[in-house]
């Protein structure tokens, strides 16, 4: 932000990407005009938490593009069940890259997976932090079906911070993708406020 003299700026976190974009807020509040977290909250439920254990870094290394679609289906099929094979075939190359050898792998750190499993559990909650967001615009996100972000941590996030934004997707999990009709009308409405806000 300094290298671009950005005083401050708006950040959209999904999942690790909210964690972060929450400490951020309560480490260095002058620098942030807004957050939108994506399904994320201060406290992870530990169901999904064991989910993504089960599979982070531990997938075989995908044959081919198809391989690679098979595996994004099978991670993800259950939080975004209404998608077409086009769009999987899209998701799947988000998610993958092709090295120089032409050989498929995980566009993602591989140890993710290690370091969470090493981790204690229950996972730490960022609820100390929750508070000193509170001067902070904010935007929640949550997939109806999301084993992260659970119904009750949601409505927590919305009883301590009343000014917060909230927005339930339906037909999705972990996590909403963001182009969802809903979910572009509330980002394009929440940065345009953050800006008039930073003016």
């Amino acid at each position: 932000m300094d290298t671009v003299q950005a005083p401050s700026a708006a950040f959209i976190g999904t999942s690790m990407g909210g964690l972060l974009a929450m400490m951020l807020g309560a480490l260095h509040r002058g620098r942030v005009s807004g957050i939108v977290l994506n399904d994320i909250g201060p406290e992870a439920d530990p169901a999904g938490i064991e989910r993504i254990k089960g599979y982070a870094g531990r997938l075989p290394q995908p044959k081919n593009w198809s391989d690679a679609v098979a595996q994004t289906k099978m991670m993800f099929g259950e939080a975004w069940p209404d998608l077409d094979e086009e769009r999987w075939s899209a998701l799947a190359r988000r998610g993958f890259r092709e090295d120089a050898a032409g050989i498929l792998r995980v566009d993602a750190d591989p140890m993710i997976g290690e370091v969470m499993r090493a981790s204690p559990s229950p996972a730490p909650t960022l609820w100390p932090y929750w508070t000193l967001l509170r001067a902070i615009p904010m935007l929640a996100i949550r997939g109806a079906h999301s084993d992260i972000l659970s119904a009750a941590t949601f409505a927590r996030m919305k009883a301590e911070m009343p000014d917060l934004t909230p927005l339930e997707v339906a037909r999705r999990g972990h996590v909403p993708l963001l182009d969802e009709p809903e979910c572009l009308e509330a980002i394009d409405a929440f940065l345009a406020t953050c800006a008039t806000t930073s003016e």
